[in-house]
Parts: C-alpha cells; structure tokens; sequence
C-alpha cells in the first residue's frame, strides 16, 4: 500500500471533523413567508457551529484608565514646548485729535494752512522746476501739532522694533514699519516736537531735474532753483527732502 500524502492525511482529518461536529449539530427548520417550515441546508448548520463564532468582529471595550507612565519614561519623554511669550513693546499711543486722525488716515496734503509767503514761494518754486522740464512731488506740507507727536511716536516706536526679533512682536513691528513707510520718514531724521510744517513754514517733496539743467544758458542745481523761489534746505545731509521759506526759523521737520 502506497503512503498517503500529508496533503491528502490533513484533508481526510478535516473532512472527517466537520462531518463529525456536523452530526452533533440537527439543521433548524425555517419559517416561510406563507408561514411554512422548510428545513435549513448544511451551509446553515456549517455556519453554527461554534468553530465560525471564533472569527466573528467582538465589540470594542470601554477605554478604561491609563496606565502610570514608566520608570524609563519620566526621564527620556519629550519636554512640553514652553508657551510663546508677550511682546514687552508697547503699541503706539491712539491719536485722540480728530484732525490729526484724519491726517493719519487719509494722508492728507494741506497746501492751504501754510502762511500766504511760504504759498507763493512754493508756486515760484513749482514753475521754476517746470519751466527746465524737471518734476516735483510733494510729500507734506502744513502738519497739524497733534499729527506731527504722531510722527514722532512712529518714528521712536520703529527705533524701537526695526531690529526686534521676537516672533510675539513682528505683529506689532509691521505694522509700525507701513506707517513709518507710509509717512516717508527717513531713519536718519527723528520729526522735531516744534516744526516748520506745524507753523506753515516748510514742505517735503521730491524733486527731480534734467542732467543739463540750464535757465538762460545759466547751469542751475536744486539749491540754486530753490533760493531763486525764496526758499532753503536746511539739512541737506539727513533731510533731503524738507524745504523751508527763507524768512522762517531754522527748524526743521
């Protein structure tokens, strides 16, 4: 007699322990619709046997109470990131004045409060630069006091953060840099408590000229034009920008 496969040995074994659990097991009849018992098939009985009920999913356990964490744990577990600190520089002070409110959020250009000399000097000035086909663009003129503090607050508040790195105050540092960008203010240059532009006495522009500027075959500069209209720089080094009439005080803006 030949030997039996182990193959065919595991089949003959399963075959012959199904049939034997399938003996113990009787197939339950199955009620109709029209009320009827049918008897239920072997793939029924197969399927009750206690063997299948194995595989079945089981319902997920309540979460019960953590376990303490371990002896190794408490020393090599990641440390909590610390919470990010406050800015320590304060904000810039509210504008309280409605006209220098209004200053600050329009932008405004008031030409009409300067003083009636400082006025015609501008025009002079404004038709001497257009007469050589250069171009002007005036950046302030009169301030009203309360909009020229501001000015200054803007500009020691942005000494302050342009080189601050903390991230809870680069918030804060934006928005100081657009209004000290937004109110042309030079770093070299911190805005006077009692200015030119408060008394109606001096403008920021500026003013660009041909490379051959000439005025009846006459070579002429920015400061040549500007005494010519009645008006001075005062502080050509840090403000290149401010001009003031003649017959004004020698502060600048």
């Amino acid at each position: 007699m030949l030997p039996t496969p182990r193959s065919t040995r595991f089949s003959l074994c399963v075959a012959a322990c199904v049939f034997s659990l399938s003996a113990q097991v009787q197939p339950e009849a199955q009620v109709t619709s029209a009320g009827i018992e049918a008897p239920a098939t072997w793939l029924d009985a197969l399927k009750a046997l206690p063997i299948f009920h194995w595989f079945e999913l089981q319902p997920a356990l309540p979460a019960g109470p953590q376990p303490a964490p371990g002896f190794f744990s408490r020393f090599f577990s990641r440390p909590a990131q610390p919470a990010m600190l406050p800015c320590s520089v304060a904000p810039l002070p509210p504008i309280t004045d409605p006209v220098a409110a209004s200053f600050n959020e329009s932008q405004t250009l008031d030409t009409h409060d300067l003083t009636s000399a400082m006025a015609r000097a501008l025009y002079r000035f404004e038709r001497l630069i257009s007469a050589i086909g250069g171009s002007i663009e005036l950046k302030s003129a009169y301030r009203p006091p309360a909009y020229q503090l501001h000015l200054q607050q803007v500009w020691d508040k942005w000494m302050e953060l342009r080189n601050n790195q903390v991230p809870a105050c680069q918030e804060l540092r934006a928005q100081v840099h657009e209004e000290f960008e937004g109110h042309h203010l030079l770093e070299s240059q911190r805005p006077v408590s009692s200015s030119d532009h408060t008394r109606g006495l001096a403008f920021d522009a500026t003013v660009k000229l041909p490379v051959r500027a000439h005025i009846r075959r006459r070579k002429v500069t920015l400061d040549s034009l500007a005494r010519m209209a009645g008006l001075r720089r005062p502080d050509i080094l840090h403000d290149p920008v401010h001009f003031k009439y003649v017959g004004g005080r020698t502060a600048r803006g």
